[in-house]
């Protein structure tokens, strides 16, 4: 599981060394980590199930070491950066996925302060100042600067940035100047915020701190019980009941879908995200503003000599219906550069967010701009896929840590992520596992620490190993792991034990296998 450490720098919010910790995630043509969890993602959650005590250890394809994958110098690198809110997996699934860009280029893709496994980092009160894109792309361009010790791409680098990163790629190019062969800003918002959209944004702060208040200021109706203990039960029977206000879900899926909607596995993460981080956090929206808020606040125009330091090309691709804006933008972000070899494409049709709802588009788009040839694209995915010789799969899997691995999963296969409606199929497990879960604990079993403990699921129902892949299927299991709010670590406090329910393919009985609802790892923040 790749993490960089950025040092520390008072003047950039970073308090003390390793303070600020990007994740990260690299693809080679040599190592298609995307391509591999697009085309093997039900492998890939194969390779999620624990060891099985009753099959032996050497048909499994284990996960618990992982293996660091190193940028290959004879092609250029690619770097997406998410807009805010997103993981950078879930915003570029199908770019970070192309095949022909997954074989002529290094793909890396990183999520800022607060964006996916990268947790958000407390500024203290004291601080001279916010955190604003400046700072963004401080800590973006460090971590550039740290994974290439330094050194420029000899073949070019480039970025590919959504929405509020397409500023931050901005500033990074102007402070890096030469070192960019081009920048590519998809859904681009505007340097300084429109006054509705500012007022809009001030309108669900408010809802969201309303909800707060709700849930951890409840009324206590009950006079003969202990204040402190009413309070307890009232806040957890609150937490349990938790949910973002309607307003704000609308509001945001307005914004970057129009009239369209998003698609599940995306709007079920940023509900979860926003649910934890806006609602549940102990901090409330103070702690929003560390990673997110100050962004729309505290926005400001770069300085004309900063414009014109950007020499490289220059890409904006946006839609052309229900943007957020009155009007379409691309040309005015264009305009900004004076001195970049600007080119400007509008997709025709589509609403604000491009990565989600036209992905292929898109990626056409950027294909175009970079000169990579995508006719007969069906094929090369075909023959890049098939080209996965078993030792690069394995490689593949080690290098992917759990978290990880569950969340390619959830961008490729979410059909084999579980949701609230398998709830009642699957009471009576449930009930089971309880019961054994209060055994285990009578009997002291440890299950990672004193910290709060939560299961989702994945469905692998009638899922068969890839001979190729060697790895053997169990019938079932329970994974848990800590519960992630708010700026707890994502590198530290991660547990996981398992009940492995092991079912032979063939059974006694003589049925086909046919995998139950398994559980599997928290929905995490990417």
């Amino acid at each position: 599981m790749p993490f960089l450490a950025l040092p520390r720098n008072d003047s950039l919010l970073r308090f003390e060394d390793g303070q600020v910790t990007f994740h990260y995630l690299v693809s080679t043509p040599a190592h298609p980590t995307f391509l591999y969890a697009q085309t093997h993602a039900a492998q890939l959650a194969s390779s999620l199930l624990p060891v099985s005590p009753l099959t032996p250890p050497s048909s499994h394809t284990t996960t618990t070491t992982t293996a660091s994958v190193e940028l290959d110098p004879r092609f250029p690198l690619i770097l997406l950066l998410p807009s805010e809110c997103f993981s950078v997996a879930h915003l570029f699934s199908a770019q970070l996925a192309d095949p022909l860009r997954s074989r002529n280029f290094n793909l890396v893709a990183v999520d800022p302060r607060g964006h996916g496994l990268t947790k958000d980092v407390p500024i203290k009160q004291s601080a001279s100042r916010k955190y604003d894109l400046d700072v963004k792309a401080a800590d973006c361009l460090d971590f550039v600067k740290l994974l290439l010790g330094g050194e420029r791409v000899e073949k070019g680098m480039h970025i590919v940035a959504c929405s509020m990163s397409g500023l931050v790629a901005a500033r990074m190019a102007a402070s890096w100047p030469e070192s960019f062969g081009s920048i590519m800003i998809t859904s681009p918002i505007l340097e300084r915020e429109s006054e509705f959209m500012v007022e809009s944004f001030q309108g669900i702060k408010e809802l969201l701190e309303e909800s707060r208040h709700n849930l951890h200021d409840p009324p206590c109706t009950t006079s003969d019980q202990p204040l402190l203990e009413r309070r307890i039960s009232d806040s957890i029977l609150a937490t349990n009941k938790a949910k973002l206000p309607g307003e704000v879900v609308q509001g945001f899926t307005l914004r970057w879908a129009g009239s369209e909607r998003i698609p599940h596995h995306i709007s079920s993460y940023l509900s979860r995200t926003w649910l934890e981080r806006l609602v549940l956090h102990p901090k409330g929206l103070g702690a929003a503003r560390d990673w997110w808020f100050d962004l729309y606040w505290l926005r400001q125009a770069m300085p004309p000599s900063h414009l014109a330091a950007i020499t490289c090309d220059l890409l904006v691709v946006e839609g052309d219906w229900d943007l957020p804006y009155d009007r379409k933008v691309g040309e005015e972000i264009a305009d900004l550069f004076p001195n970049a070899k600007s080119k400007k494409a509008v997709v025709e049709g589509p609403p604000f967010l491009l990565g989600v709802k036209r992905p292929e588009e898109l990626t056409r788009a950027i294909c175009a701009f970079l000169g990579v040839e995508r006719e007969r694209e069906v094929v090369v995915v075909v023959v890049v896929a098939s080209g996965l010789g078993t030792g690069v799969k394995e490689r593949i899997v080690r290098g992917l840590g759990a978290e990880e691995g569950f969340e390619l999963v959830k961008v490729y296969g979410p059909d084999l992520v579980a949701d609230s409606e398998d709830d009642d199929a699957d009471s009576e497990e449930e009930e089971e596992e309880e019961a054994e879960d209060e055994e285990e604990e009578e009997e002291g079993v440890d299950v990672g620490g004193d910290e709060s403990l939560t299961q989702y699921r994945m469905k692998l129902h009638n899922l068969a190993p890839s001979p190729a892949d060697n790895t053997t299927m169990t019938g079932g299991f329970t994974t848990t792991r800590t519960k992630r709010t708010g700026s707890s670590s994502s590198t530290g406090n991660n547990y996981f034990s398992a009940t492995v329910y092991h079912h032979d393919a063939a059974s006694e009985t003589g049925d086909a296998y046919q995998g139950p609802l398994v559980k599997t790892l928290q929905e995490t923040h990417i």
